[in-house]
């Protein structure tokens, strides 16, 4: 083909298309450029919806909204955006929230502020990563529930299955440490580990263990593919697996949250497990880049994340580097072999993620 004549323009061409998407798919993503964006002029009211799961902290309870309508002068107008509000809560007036409710608030938002000291976490440029630009902090008196049912109902679903099994985990595990590790660990679910838990797992550089990542999706495939070895008899049996192992692990991730580590690998076995019923050579790096490219059109801000970043710098130091140090020592034993390629690949993913 005449095309691998100009390879060099060809890149450049097609570099140039990637960067240009990229801005323009950034652009449109970013809610404050938007002529509607509620935070443009100043209203009384806001109607909004729960979009993320409450988190409380002793008397303060936080979660992100979607606003939808805006009030001023007895006119309502319709407007969108993002949302960080943090409520205080009223012990004589207990009030229930969670994800789809839809409330009625003061219109009493403000930019959110950078830090002012060096060396400060960046809370404002973390909230932009999630398209979130204004905050609040209310009084219990200035919101009004008036909704139940906003949002997405398979996300709402999700929400509720976890809780049930957060509360399943609560009447199996008594110790209150091992209840809340256990459905951090498993499910993603934080709102019952301690500030003290975590400090722990931080000090001594292990508070990754306590993310939901790739590793449970690969430890769910490899046990669903093994429990379903039956289905292996003939072509139609093995579709049918491989469309059950995809079905359940994207259930898993929209279980946890979708979280970006959690995504990729959702991504990448959904790509592998295609090719494979298709009887395709997959090729590792064009499953990396076709992985992220999918992620970063669902959510252009998703790069900022340091989930996403430790996630792809790990698999590509797997795919790239691992190799490379397997090949450093010879070892004849087969045992002995086992366990230097389990220490290579610890090496590769380390080395990767080394720089963040």
């Amino acid at each position: 083909l005449n095309i691998y004549r100009f390879k060099g323009l060809t890149g450049l061409t097609f570099f140039i298309f990637y960067f240009a998407f990229g801005g323009l798919i950034c652009t449109l993503h970013n809610q404050s450029l938007r002529k509607d964006y509620y935070a443009n002029e100043n209203y009384e009211y806001l109607k909004l919806w729960i979009s993320s799961e409450p988190e409380q902290t002793n008397d303060i309870l936080r979660f992100e909204a979607e606003v939808t309508q805006v009030y001023i002068d007895k006119k309502v107008l319709s407007k969108s955006g993002k949302m960080m509000l943090a409520l205080k809560l009223d012990d004589k007036k207990p009030i229930r929230l969670k994800y789809g409710n839809e409330l009625m608030v003061s219109a009493k938002y403000l930019p959110v502020e950078p830090p002012y000291n060096p060396a400060e976490f960046d809370f404002k440029a973390w909230l932009a990563t999630k398209n979130v630009y204004h905050q609040t902090f209310i009084n219990q008196d200035h919101l009004i529930k008036i909704g139940e049912n906003k949002g997405n109902p398979i996300v709402n679903y999700a929400i509720d299955v976890r809780k049930r099994q957060v509360e399943v985990y609560r009447k199996l595990i008594k110790n209150d440490e091992a209840f809340a590790v256990a459905s951090t660990l498993v499910l993603g679910y934080r709102s019952d580990l301690s500030k003290e838990t975590l400090s722990a797992y931080t000090k001594t550089g292990t508070v990754h263990a306590l993310s939901v990542s790739g590793m449970h999706v690969g430890i769910i495939y490899i046990f669903l593919n093994w429990m379903l070895f039956f289905l292996d008899k003939n072509s139609i049996t093995r579709i049918v697996k491989l469309l059950l192992i995809c079905t359940l692990i994207w259930y898993y991730s929209l279980l946890t949250g979708f979280s970006p580590s959690v995504l990729r690998s959702a991504v990448m076995l959904t790509v592998f497990i295609i090719a494979k019923s298709f009887n395709k050579t997959s090729n590792s790096y064009n499953i990396l880049a076709f992985t992220a490219i999918c992620l970063l059109i669902y959510n252009p801000f998703l790069v900022w994340d340091v989930g996403f970043q430790l996630s792809f710098l790990a698999v590509f130091g797997l795919v790239y580097l691992q190799p490379k140090i397997y090949k450093w020592i010879y070892v004849k034993n087969k045992w002995l072999d086992k366990l230097w390629a389990t220490v290579a690949m610890s090496l590769a993913a380390q080395l990767a993620t080394y720089p963040l």
